[in-house]
Formats: C-alpha cells, structure tokens, sequence
C-alpha cells in the first residue's frame, strides 16, 4: 500500500541482480589484477575465482532469473569468439601441412579414446561417459583466444594452438551430438526422431552458419569495414544468427564456429574479422568467465570429484600424446610439441553449454554428467590459464 512516504525505500533494503553484477564485475576485474601483478597468474584466473564465489559455491547470488540471462550471455559471448576463433583457422595452410589435421585428429581421438576407459574404470555409467569423452576432446576457444591477446602471443606453437582448438572444439559438438543419439533412443523409444535429431541438429547449424557468413563476405565487399558503424552491422549478424539459433533449436556452437571458417575462407582475398571485437567483446569475456562457474556447487565435488580428476590426468596425457605423435612431421620440434600439447588443456565455457544443452533436452539424465564436467571445469579454468602461459613462455611466443 502507497504512504506519504513511500519515497524512502523499502527495508531491509534488496539489491537487485544489476547491483550483484556490478559487483561481480569490480571483483573480478580487480581479481584479475591481483592475480596477474602478485603472482603472474592470467587475470581469467581470478575471473573463475569470483564466479565461484558469486554462484551456488559461495554467496549464491544467481537466482533461477538470473539465470536464464546468464544463459544468454553465455551464448552471445561465447558465439562472438567461435566466431573470431573460427575467422582465423586458415584451410589453405592445413591443406599445405597435412600433418596438421593429423594431428588434430590424434589429439582428439586419443582424447576421447582415453578418457572413456578412464571414466568407465571410475564406475561413471557407459552413457554419462560417452558424452563426457566427446566433450573433453574440445580445448576453451574463449580461454585461448582470451590468453593470446592477453600475452600477445605469436609464433608456430599459439597459430597451431588457434587451428587445433577450432578443430577439436567442432569435433566434439558433432560426437557430442552423435552419442546423444543414443541416448535420445533410450528416453523416448523413437527410432525416427533417434535418427532426424542430428540431421536436423548438425546440417540446420551448417546451413545457418552458410548463411551467416555469405551476409558477413556481402558486407565485407560492399562496406568499408576499418568503419566503426559498418562493424555494428557485422556485430548485429551475428547476434541475429544467435537468436536464429535458439529460436530452430540449432546449435550456436557449431553455427558461429562453422560460420568464422567460411568467411575465412568463402574469399579469394578475406577481409580480417576485427581481432578481439573491441572493448566491448573484453568486457563479454570477462562475463563468460565468471559466469562459467557460477553453478558450480561444492556436493558436486563428493559426486564427482574422483572421476573429474581422472579425465583431467587422461585428457592432459592424450593431449600431449597426440601432439607428439606428429610434431616433428608437422615441422615442431620437442619443446614445442610439449608446449602446444600441454597448452590445449584449458576447458570451460563451451564444455559448460555442452553439458547445458543435454540437461535442457533430457532434464532426468543422471545428475553425475554435470558435476564430473564441473569440477573439471573448475580446476582447468583456474589452473589451464597457468599451464598456457608457462607453456607459451618455454617457447617464447609470449610478448607481453
């Protein structure tokens, strides 16, 4: 009921999500900081701590609103560097090193070849096993691309890292997709919707991001895009086929990814995809990083913190294993295989949306999938930013 006095506010007094953003955002970025100047850690370090302590492991400040639009950040924020990350992988050069794509095969096959015995020792169930394997074979792309403009790094080990990430990272989203096959079979008994759900998922995806990237190359011919105005267009395409995205029911993973490596490579001569998209797509990092473990919850740990650090061991070895194999064949010599190997360890946000996409289409899977892949994500996105920056370090390609 309205009083006289119904200007003063209302007590207790109640912030709202905005304030608790505010304040995760501050946090994080003087995080960030303390991280990089007290220990040389990468800020992202600090970033995943402050999620941690905004969501259900610390204060518990995301509610069930909050949420859904930290679903849709993550979406944007993730899409826009797929995108980026996707721009930068160069088929002309794996096409002239064919050692490249042998590699990354062998690193991401060895992945999921590995993890899955691993897992299935630790008693995880056949079925959470399989989509974790397939999830585990990506590398971060928003963690590496984060990092390589962070440290300004360039040399043959952070371009392979770039090319390997994009690569593995469509592997897993179509395994992924493949082995949910099965699992679609077994909760709804329907061999044709079994069979039409990753059709429909993967070739919808490809079709969408085809689209995207004939408008983005339209653009690119008739705009000058060193414009900032022109770039808000481009920006706004890309946010368009997101939305397209959720609204088909279509993978934003695989479309924004699929879409970065058309434009690359749709043109004769590609126009640059402006690198990191500005201030803007820095502060969207920053949110995707605190936002990524903001629904970790410390039960997750008892439920699966074994099986978490056995994948972490096994996807590491098969990694760095799989690097080796063709290093020297692919023009590395040791030291850089070892770095490039332990460099492809980062996991977060797009690991998260995976496991998210499963939960959001088979609510009643076993509870086991989502804590395994968070506590892994836990620990590689605080410690893979230090394995990166130590590895890029031993090889020199830092230029900070």
């Amino acid at each position: 009921m309205k009083t006289a006095f119904s200007f003063f506010p209302t007590w207790p007094l109640s912030p709202d999500a905005i304030f608790w953003a505010g304040l995760a955002l501050v946090a994080a970025g003087l995080c960030g900081e303390l991280c990089y100047r007290a220990w040389r850690l990468p800020r992202i370090s600090g970033y995943a701590v402050i999620g941690l302590i905004a969501g259900s492991a610390g204060f518990g400040v995301i509610d069930a609103d909050s949420a859904i639009a930290a679903r849709l950040l993550l979406d944007v924020a993730l899409g826009l560097l797929l995108f980026e990350l996707g721009s930068r992988l160069d088929l002309t050069w794996i096409r002239r090193n064919p050692w490249l794509i042998l590699s990354s095969i062998a690193e991401a096959t060895l992945t999921f070849a590995l993890v899955l015995p691993v897992l299935l020792f630790l008693n995880v169930p056949m079925m959470v096993a399989l989509v974790l394997s397939a999830i585990a074979m990506a590398t971060s792309p928003a963690m590496v691309i984060q990092l390589k403009t962070e440290l300004r790094a360039e040399g043959q080990v952070t371009q392979r890292l770039m090319t390997l990430t994009a690569l593995n990272s469509m592997y897993a989203v179509v395994i992924e997709k493949l082995v949910s096959c099965w699992l679609h079979q077994e909760i709804y008994g329907n061999a044709l919707a079994t069979i039409l759900q990753p059709v429909y998922l993967l070739a919808g995806s490809l079709i969408l991001a085809y689209g995207l990237a004939w408008t983005c190359n339209f653009f690119y011919r008739h705009l000058n895009m060193q414009d900032k105005h022109a770039f808000v267009a481009l920006f706004g395409l890309v946010l368009l086929a997101i939305a397209l995205a959720h609204l088909l029911k279509l993978s934003t993973i695989l479309s924004l990814l699929a879409a970065g490596i058309i434009v690359k490579n749709l043109e004769p001569r590609p126009q640059l995809w402006p690198q990191h998209f500005g201030t803007a797509g820095w502060l969207l990092t920053v949110i995707l990083f605190v936002l990524t473990l903001t629904s970790f919850e410390w039960r997750y740990i008892a439920l699966g913190g074994v099986a978490a650090l056995g994948l972490i061991l096994a996807r590491l070895l098969a990694k760095l294993a799989g690097v080796l194999m063709f290093a020297k064949a692919s023009g590395l010599h040791w030291k850089q295989g070892v770095a490039l190997g332990l460099s492809l360890s980062p996991m977060s946000a797009l690991a998260y949306l995976l496991v998210d996409d499963t939960y959001a289409l088979y609510p009643d899977f076993d509870p086991k999938l989502r804590a395994i892949a968070m506590c892994s994500i836990v620990v590689l996105q605080i410690l893979g930013p230090w394995l990166v920056y130590r590895s890029l370090s031993l090889v020199d390609e830092r230029r900070e």
